[in-house]
């Protein structure tokens, strides 16, 4: 299954008394691993069990989930279990989008450019006018530039740094229930993705 259009990742899992996510997606934004074989990959590393019949593409967490991410602070403790009636741990593998869509939150920020660092101060203008773009057929689709207002260098604005509170995927993992920060993959799980999907995996987080 493949979506048409850009859904905001807030769409795919809504929670209440939402606290964030984790996002893992491939550093390049147009890259689209196939989902199937990622979900596979996910459930042999153990990173992910059986998936949760009243929830659309999510899965509890598997028996290496704490062993593939890195938590932050002492004693940390993560509510993993549904049947306490309230938000828990789980992850989601949306079905991919045929272009990349956009993934943000309230704790978005303007991102940087590449080269020269400026901040781009009218980000939300300029990714209206992208996701504008992207909700048109293929062949009405242009993939405009966005100028620095700094350097002038000019870059599509998937490929702005956003730092780790927003980006752009067409596929991706979400870890829901994680506040930024409070979880970080190891660099053996991002090397495991890596080389299971042929391609750069990048990490940030995302508050509803």
């Amino acid at each position: 299954m493949t979506l048409k259009g850009p859904m905001p990742v807030a769409d795919v899992a809504p929670s209440s008394n939402h606290v964030g996510r984790l996002i893992l997606a491939p550093r390049d934004a147009e890259v689209c691993p196939d989902r199937d074989r990622l979900v596979r990959i996910l459930s042999e590393a153990g990173f992910i069990a059986e998936r949760i019949p009243d929830r659309d593409w999510a899965y509890l967490v598997g028996p290496e989930f704490s062993a593939l991410l890195a938590f932050v602070g002492c004693a940390v403790a993560i509510e993993s279990d549904p049947q306490t009636g309230g938000p828990f741990c789980h992850v989601v593998v949306p079905p991919a989008s045929v272009n990349p869509r956009w993934c943000h939150g309230r704790n978005t920020r303007a991102p940087r450019c590449p080269g020269c660092r400026a901040r781009l101060s009218d980000w939300p203008l300029r990714v209206e006018q992208f996701e504008e773009s992207a909700s048109m057929p293929g062949a009405d689709r242009q993939e405009t530039a966005v100028d620095c207002p700094t350097c002038g260098e000019a870059r599509p604005i998937r490929s702005w740094d956003w730092k780790r509170q927003g980006g752009f995927a067409r596929l991706l993992i979400q870890v829901e229930e994680i506040f930024p920060g409070e979880a970080v993959p190891t660099e053996g799980f991002l090397r495991l993705l890596e080389r299971a999907t042929g391609c750069a995996w990048r990490y940030f987080y995302v508050q509803d």
